[in-house]
């Protein structure tokens, strides 16, 4: 657990020719020999590349193979840790769905996303330890909900994922770390202890998982319990030290390395709080921090001083996949901007060495998106950011790539252990949000070694490979001058480079995606007044690109090869899920599978989860009804006594505040538009709290969350039959049930026919409600809500409207096809929008929508306007739109014909009109 080593400073030897800065080598760590012959000649088929000439502005990178910063036993400080993903907040649960329903398309997700040869190769992977609260998208669920309980470690999809992910790269470190946390625990040291003891023992039961780290501390941990956490986690330590010695122990545990504390951008206050703490020192292995590039002293210390790692420990994965990018930003090639593909790849290399830390960069070698994969329902909060969106099991379609060949352009180049090359490694920029603003930077660069070899191992060369990241619209053009490395005058060194397309209006987005785009060879040799001789190298970074410069041809695996337009795309076609649609919740016809040497069927695989449900807060989990006529049920399982602790850091701090917001989960298509949902309802007999009032909720058109009842409209019913429609959280009708059972089953359902609302319990309509307000919502996925009690559900059905389209097509504001004249505005906001993308048409412009269906709906956020809206030429319609919310519709037509092709104009005559995407409803 951690541990000290004397620090030696590194010697500098100055270059007097040509005004080279080096640093040199450890001042004792012992030599190695490399001995020198010609390489191999360059890879066939391959053109040498020339750039610039010698008027050319260059710019040096002095690539110093003995420039690496050592400890006194020759050990680099910092090795390449690489890319990994963070597994929380509900954003994998859908992939369980895939593994059930389309195998071939989660394997391939997998793939895409862990292998090392062919893919991503993410060797990191940290999972969220829940308390069935929301910490952001979703719930995740706890593994003990009492103290007497097992821990569960197959409910959600985190650790399944982890063992599944470990099949393709064994090599996947695996991580742990809590947000909120089980009441029962009362934020109590021992019986947290036993929570998390207990669930890294089931996760070796249940999967054969062994931990590489632990963060023990709350994630994001509010820094007024700073003090308290830090002893956790020492206390944590000890506990788990002593346990590797226990006869019970599942493996050596003391090879855990233990992770503090997961910081909000407090990575010098923390390491300021582990130097005070002799304690601290000799349990912390590593530092873990989020969304800064950031160093500081006291970081500097932890890191050479003590030899602790430095972890960008949750990070964003790009935003806006480049198709939808392009469109609005073409220049950008769809892979510059804002968390872009590129400005990602900053983020990491300037997390290693960024100017704005001077003496003291953070020196973070590890990088882990929040999340690689958003296998969660679109609409969901922080939606999307990702590799692979995954959020249509039932098709298998899913959407990415990009953030796949950005992490390709490290992984594939550079292996788990290199050694930075600190001269050679820097970046620069206006420090914005976790990163460096657009078009701040002049160069961002960063270059590993293979490890240094025994003083008696014989080596042609030493392998090297240098990644940039150009975020900015300039071409940066380097000589790059390379020594101590074994290159020689005919050393060939390969350029892989991702950019955006040459012509965007002819050729696909991804056409220049991962290419080998020939090689390089020195332009000329110089020698240093030490004696050093210098090989230099020209490249040219393109705008808005990354470029890969490599010792090896075809990577560290031999595996590198050009990427093909379409590569990463599904197999499935983008269909939604098909109505009429019904769960019994039995799930008869799934096969068993062998589950670590158990057969176990779909449900005890999954721990009771059931098909195509994203739980928001609370557990909805299928059990055994004790009824043999009904057999499982659908059962909300958090109540009074076994509600979680939030994760708060945000507020207070506190930890041990109960949930209060009312257990939701969401399920299906958010294209679905006119449809009719019904379930079987049975209410929890027992009332463990009376101040927590109990209901049954069933929501329709939910396509963002948003309030208690997350879908727009909702029913809800309570055990003395009184009923409510609600829009939006407000009631906006009621009444109640004559003679109503609480003991009984009883139907309800809730029927969306355009803007026309009809609950219904036991076959009885209670009303229609026509929704005349100027913010309507056309379409969405269903929820389920519920009291703090342990309510059933069972035999649900989502059927069709008779006479009305039931299915639509979303298009985004950047689709192409969308043409926007006039002062209209891109903007890229936040996750409470489709694709975090909208457009905003100030008076005089216009937008054409050509399409084929019966109708459609605009929607977005807008203030008021007012449009003249024409459809296939015909005179124009002058029409008022008022204020409207987040994905809201401001204006709906219908009556077309669904074979024929429309045009849509709409031209803003006065006020500001925003437009987030549409819907575009298909035939009846």
């Amino acid at each position: 657990m951690g541990g000290t080593s004397m620090v030696v400073n590194p010697r500098w030897r100055r270059a007097i020719s040509m005004a080279l800065i080096v640093t040199s080598v450890w001042a004792t760590a012992p030599s190695f020999a490399i001995s020198v012959s010609e390489p191999t000649s360059p890879a066939k088929g391959l053109p040498e590349l020339s750039f610039g000439d010698n008027a050319t502005a260059w710019k040096d990178i002095v690539v110093d193979g003995d420039d690496v910063q050592r400890d006194a036993g020759g050990d680099a400080y910092n090795v390449f840790g690489g890319f990994g993903s963070v597994s929380c907040n509900n954003t994998s649960r859908l992939l369980l769905d895939y593994r059930e329903e389309n195998p071939a398309a989660y394997w391939k997700i997998l793939n895409l996303l862990f292998n090392r040869r062919t893919g991503a190769g993410l060797n990191h992977m940290k999972v969220e330890l829940g308390s069935d609260t929301n910490t952001s998208s979703g719930a995740e669920p706890a593994t003990k909900r009492s103290a007497d309980e097992p821990a569960d470690v197959l409910r959600g999809a985190g650790f399944r994922l982890i063992a599944d992910a470990k099949t393709i790269n064994p090599h996947l470190k695996v991580e742990a770390l809590r947000w909120g946390e089980p009441s029962w625990t009362g934020n109590r040291p021992a019986d947290r202890y036993r929570w998390y003891k207990e669930t890294i023992d089931a996760a070796y039961d249940a999967y054969g998982i062994k931990f590489d780290y632990i963060s023990p501390s709350q994630n994001e941990v509010n820094m007024n319990h700073l003090s308290s956490e830090l002893g956790w986690v020492v206390d944590f330590a000890k506990r788990l030290q002593a346990d590797a010695r226990a006869g019970d122990a599942r493996y050596d545990y003391s090879k855990i390395k233990v992770v503090a504390m997961d910081s909000y951008r407090n990575g010098e206050t923390v390491s300021q709080a582990i130097l005070n703490s002799p304690e601290a020192l000799s349990q912390v292995d590593a530092i873990g921090i989020h969304y800064t590039i950031g160093g500081g002293p006291h970081l500097t210390r932890l890191n050479k001083e003590y030899g602790k790692e430095i972890i960008y420990s949750e990070g964003v994965a790009p935003m806006i996949d480049p198709e939808y990018r392009i469109n609005a930003q073409p220049e950008r090639g769809g892979i510059g901007g804002t968390v872009g593909a590129v400005d990602i790849a900053d983020r990491f290399i300037n997390a290693y060495r960024w100017s704005g830390s001077g003496d003291n960069p953070a020196h973070m070698t590890s990088f882990l998106f929040q999340p690689a994969v958003s296998a969660l329902y679109e609409g969901s909060s922080y939606s999307p950011k990702h590799l692979i969106r995954a959020s249509d099991p039932w098709s298998g379609y899913y959407e990415g790539g990009v953030g796949i060949t950005l992490v390709r352009h490290f992984m594939q180049f550079i292996g788990q252990g290199w050694e930075y090359i600190e001269g050679a490694s820097y970046g620069d920029g206006t420090f914005a949000d976790g990163g460096t603003a657009v078009d701040s930077s002049t160069r961002t660069h960063l270059t590993l070694r293979e490890p240094a070899k025994p003083a008696d191992a014989k080596a042609d060369r030493t392998d090297f490979a240098q990644v940039h990241a150009n975020n900015t619209s300039k071409a940066r053009y380097f000589e790059v001058k390379v020594t101590d490395l074994g290159t020689t005058s005919r050393t060939p060194l390969y350029l892989w480079q991702t950019k955006g397309p040459d012509d965007a209006a002819k050729q696909p987005v991804d056409v220049n995606h991962f290419k080998n785009i020939g090689y390089v060879t020195p332009v000329r040799s110089e020698t240093g007044d030490d004696g050093s001789k210098y090989f230099v190298y020209r490249i040219k970074v393109e705008p808005y690109s990354l470029l890969t410069m490599s010792s090896q041809p075809r990577g560290i695996h031999q595996s590198a090869k050009e990427y093909t337009s379409g590569e990463y795309a599904p197999s499935a076609e983008n269909s939604p899920l098909a109505l009429p649609y019904a769960d019994d919740f039995e799930y008869a016809g799934y096969a068993t599978e062998n589950v670590n040497g158990v057969d176990m069927t779909y449900l005890e695989r999954r721990g009771g989860t059931p098909r195509y449900t994203a739980d928001q807060n609370g557990a909805f989990e299928v059990v055994d009804s004790g009824d043999g006529s009904r057999n499982h049920v659908l059962q909300q399982r958090i109540h009074a006594d076994n509600r979680g602790y939030t994760w708060n850091p945000w507020g207070d701090g506190s930890m041990n505040q109960l949930s209060t917001a009312a257990p939701a989960t969401i399920l299906g298509d958010h294209t679905w538009a006119n449809y009719r949902a019904s379930v079987d309802v049975r209410f929890d007999p027992l009332v463990r709290n009376p101040n927590l009032p109990n209901f049954a909720g069933l929501g329709v058109r939910h396509v963002v969350t948003q309030g208690s009842d997350l879908a727009t409209y909702a029913l809800r019913l309570s055990p003395a039959g009184e009923w409510q429609l609600r829009k939006l959280d407000k009631v906006v009708a009621s009444g109640s049930i004559a003679g109503f059972d609480p003991d009984a089953w009883h139907r309800i359902s809730l029927e969306a026919k355009e803007n026309q609302i009809t609950p219904a319990v036991d076959g009885s309509e209670l009303t229609t409600w026509t929704d005349s307000a100027p913010n309507t919502v056309m379409a969405g996925r269903l929820a389920l809500t519920s009291g703090y009690y342990q309510n059933s559900w069972d035999n649900l059905s989502v059927v069709p409207v008779e006479g009305h389209a039931w299915r639509s097509d979303k298009l985004d504001d950047t689709s192409p096809g969308l043409a926007y004249t006039g002062a209209a505005q891109f903007q890229q906001v936040g996750f409470a929008n489709y694709n975090r993308t909208l457009h905003v048409l100030s008076a005089g412009a216009s937008l054409t929508v050509p399409f084929r269906g019966t109708g459609l709906n605009i929607f977005g956020a807008t203030a008021p306007a007012t449009l003249d809206v024409s459809v296939d030429g015909a005179p124009a319609q002058r029409v008022t739109v008022g204020a409207t919310g987040t994905r809201q519709t401001s204006h709906w037509l219908r009556g077309l014909k669904a074979a024929d092709p429309h045009t849509l104009s709409v031209t803003v005559v006065s006020g500001a009109f925003t437009v987030d995407g549409i819907d575009i409803l298909e035939g009846v």
